[in-house]
């Protein structure tokens, strides 16, 4: 009776002890919102899947990060607002559209400048900075990830021979520099949100576009578009932008596990990326039945780029910034 006794004291003792001590607190539950302009199967919409796959094994769910892809949150140029005052604390966003926030990064899209390689060295320079820093004050962001996005081509309804071909064609052009070099070569041209395209070739406003694999493939332009240049326009890299204000309310471990899962994200997606376009065009041939068609005098195509676009941007951008980003591209302009 007495050792029943005292194991039943020691029992209230250590629940009076357990009561009267602070317990530690729970974790507290971090919720963010993620907006995507790729289609899920989409190069980047497979990337964006991957970040938060690892971020998830990093921090588990501690961060609980709301993935919106394909533009089903904010349209793909209608994310700076959101993103600047924290109604979305995340984006996936292609450098080929960052003009629209800084002039800077008009030289990212130069026609017959860049390959995947000498970008995202000239993007992670500290000859950038100046860029990225203007971003940070106009988007309120910081960036995170870089990874490639894909390989601009033309992709048309029609075959064309020569630079001769672009007399009348008319040409979604995707950014103004491309545009001014179609209409230099006799078409014309627009630029619209990548997710109304697909209607414009449906409808027969335009007989060409110029995207990326992924594009065709997610938003469906094989439907119109059955021929495509095999000389490469550009490449397209991609970010992703975090709300500063989010980052900085971040605590140490979770913010260093972005970064780490930034800079794996990154190497698997270069791992990644020259299969999965091989496929993607490969699935364009075989499924729609894509066919391929070589412009003879293409260096024609690069010299318009270089004599009727590229001083524009250079007195735009600043000469020492330009010719600094062409040095990174191994071009003497």
């Amino acid at each position: 009776m007495k050792k029943l006794m005292l194991a039943i004291l020691m029992v209230v003792s250590l629940v009076l002890i357990t009561i009267g001590c602070p317990q530690p607190a729970a974790p507290e539950l971090i919720t963010a919102r993620f907006s995507g302009w790729a289609p899920p199967p989409s190069i980047p919409g497979k990337v964006e899947i991957h970040f938060f796959d690892l971020l998830h094994e990093k921090v588990g769910d501690r961060l609980q990060v709301e993935v919106f892809q394909g533009g089903t949150l904010y349209k793909y140029q209608e994310s700076q607002i959101p993103l600047k005052t924290g109604a979305v604390e995340i984006i996936d966003f292609s450098t080929i559209e960052y003009y629209e926030w800084v002039p800077e990064f008009k030289v990212v899209f130069l026609t017959g400048a860049w390959d995947v390689d000498e970008l995202m060295t000239f993007l992670s320079s500290p000859d950038c900075k100046p860029a990225w820093d203007k971003i940070l004050d106009v988007a309120n962001c910081i960036p995170l990830a870089p990874h490639p996005a894909g390989t601009f081509y033309l992709w048309s309804s029609q075959p064309l021979s020569s630079t001769a071909d672009f007399n009348g064609l008319r040409v979604e052009s995707g950014n103004f520099e491309q545009i001014d070099i179609v209409k230099a070569l006799g078409g014309s041209g627009g630029a619209l949100q990548v997710f109304d395209i697909y209607t414009a070739l449906q409808q027969g406003q335009y007989d060409a576009a110029i995207g990326t694999p992924s594009i065709v493939l997610g938003f469906g332009w094989g439907e119109f578009v059955k021929y495509v240049g095999v000389q490469p326009w550009t490449s397209n890299i991609n970010y992703f932008l975090v709300n500063k204000d989010f980052w900085d309310s971040l605590p140490k471990d979770i913010q260093d596990a972005f970064n780490e899962t930034a800079e794996e994200t990154t190497q698997w997606a270069l791992d990644m990326f020259p299969g999965a376009e091989a496929g993607q065009l490969a699935v364009l041939e075989e499924q729609w039945g894509i066919e391929y068609f070589s412009i003879s005098d293409w260096d024609n195509v690069v010299a318009t780029a270089e004599t009727a676009v590229w001083p524009d941007i250079r007195a735009e951008v600043g000469a020492e910034f330009f010719d600094t980003a062409l040095q990174y591209a191994g071009i003497d302009y």
